[in-house]
C-alpha cells in the first residue's frame, strides 16, 4: 500500500466552517496552545479521552512543523495505539473519530457563542487531518437578529382530528419582533 501524502494548508487558509462576516488572521503558536488547553478542559472534551488525544496530537504535530506527516496511518499508530500492520482502508477508526472530532469542535464553538472579544479557532477541515488555525473576532452584536418559528395546530376535541395547522417565521432585531402572520382559513 502506498503511504498517504498530506500537504500543509497555506497560512491564510480559512476553512468553510468559519462564520461569515468576520476578519481572521493566523494566530501565534502560544495562542493556539492556549486555545487547545481551553478546548481540552471544556465540558465536551474533558471525558472524551480519544478525542482529546486526537486533537492534541494533530495540533502539536502541526505546530512542530510535521503537518506533512499527518495521515490516517500515523494517527492510527500514534493516537489509537494500532500496531505497524494497521491498514486504514480496513479499519475506519481514524476517519470515524475525525468526523466526531469535527462535530465536537463545532459544538464547542457553538456553545462558546462569541463570549471572547478575540478567540483562536482550531478546525480540522474535511478531507484531511491537518488543523487550520485562525483568530476570529466576533461580529458586532448591535444588528444581531434571532430567527424563530412558531407552529400552531388546532385539534378538534371531539375526535382528536387535526383541523388546522400553520407555521410562522419571525425575527427579533434592533426594533423588536417582526412577525409574518397569515390569516386562518375558513373551516
Amino acid at each position: 500500500m502506498k503511504p498517504a501524502t498530506v500537504l500543509p494548508f497555506p497560512a491564510n487558509y480559512l476553512p468553510k466552517s468559519a462564520p461569515a462576516g468576520r476578519r481572521s488572521r493566523v494566530p501565534s503558536p502560544a495562542a493556539v496552545k492556549a486555545q487547545l488547553s481551553k478546548i481540552l478542559q471544556s465540558e465536551g472534551f474533558v471525558h472524551a479521552h480519544r478525542m482529546r488525544g486526537f486533537l492534541e496530537f494533530v495540533v502539536e504535530e502541526t505546530l512542530a512543523g510535521r503537518a506533512h506527516q499527518l495521515c490516517e496511518y500515523s494517527i492510527g499508530i500514534s493516537v489509537f495505539g494500532r500496531d505497524k500492520s494497521f491498514e486504514p482502508g480496513l479499519d475506519p477508526i481514524v476517519r470515524n473519530d475525525a468526523r466526531r472530532l469535527r462535530q465536537k469542535l463545532a459544538e464547542y464553538y457553538l456553545q462558546l457563542n462569541d463570549q471572547d472579544d478575540s478567540q483562536v479557532r482550531i478546525d480540522i477541515p474535511k478531507g484531511g487531518y491537518v488543523p487550520a488555525f485562525q483568530t476570529v473576532r466576533p461580529a458586532p452584536t448591535a444588528h444581531r437578529r434571532e430567527q424563530y418559528r412558531l407552529s400552531v395546530t388546532l385539534i378538534r376535541m371531539a375526535d382528536g382530528a387535526e383541523i388546522w395547522n400553520t407555521e410562522h417565521d419571525f425575527q427579533s432585531g434592533h426594533f423588536g419582533l417582526q412577525l409574518a402572520v397569515n390569516t386562518m382559513p375558513e373551516i
